[in-house]
């Protein structure tokens, strides 16, 4: 029986390949990010792919204090009316070096990363349970082995990290929750400077970057781990 996957950060790469992934196992996705034209194509693209109509769209931006019932409510005015399992591929990805660092980046960034993240899955809360669904996030390794000029980045990815523990015993037995640790995952629009690229592979004891498919692999994994909950599965270290 296919489920109702909500895709946060739909529209980021690694979001995008996770809706490709969802829509060919022929799950029904919802799609949220805050761009609408962004949100537009995609869906499109996914209708094709699917040879369905668009998924859905709730266009949200996670800034604002009503991102999570804003995000609920467009979910209730679609025709899937709930949803079972819940994506978090949440943006952007900021440079904040020490010397620069303001009050507002910590806060701009933990709402978006952490804060948002965590009130919507509570607001979701009584669909994941009556589905047995499944909550998965991307982190980062930062969080474990931290590197220069992101603070404010990897503290909201260690904050949604501890949340994210906190909600996998306040939700048991009825949803999972589980989070991924990404080390550094390919871009090859970005990804332009080969000295660079090869300093920051050679971190990895892989030697290289992972690819999005390499992640879409291990979240489709996590949401059918059945028996999984509370966990961190570092990926790409």
């Amino acid at each position: 029986m296919s489920r109702t996957v909500l895709v946060v950060g739909a529209t980021g790469r690694l979001g995008v390949a996770i809706a490709r992934a969802l829509v060919k196992r022929q799950s029904r996705v919802v799609l949220t990010a805050r761009d609408p034209d962004k949100l537009a194509s995609l869906a499109h693209e996914l209708g094709e792919l699917a040879g369905t109509a668009p998924p859905s769209v709730v266009c949200a931006d996670l800034t604002r204090e009503d991102a999570a019932p804003s995000i609920v409510e467009g979910i209730r005015r679609t025709d899937l009316g709930k949803i079972d399992d819940i994506v978090l591929a949440c943006g952007p990805f900021p440079r904040t070096p020490l010397e620069t660092l303001r009050r507002e980046d910590l806060q701009h960034t933990l709402t978006v990363h952490a804060i948002a993240p965590l009130l919507l899955v509570h607001a979701l809360s009584a669909d994941l349970a009556a589905a047995r669904g499944a909550v998965v996030a991307l982190g980062d390794v930062g969080t474990s082995r931290p590197y220069t000029n992101h603070v404010a980045y990897i503290t909201a990815k260690g904050a949604l990290k501890a949340g994210l523990r906190a909600l996998s015993v306040e939700l048991a037995p009825d949803v999972r929750v589980n989070m991924l640790q990404l080390g550094i995952v390919a871009d090859p629009e970005a990804d332009a400077d080969p000295l660079r690229t090869h300093r920051l592979a050679a971190r990895s004891s892989l030697g290289r970057f992972g690819t999005a498919e390499e992640v879409v692999h291990v979240v489709l994994s996590l949401l059918d781990a059945t028996w999984t909950t509370g966990e961190t599965w570092n990926i790409g270290r």
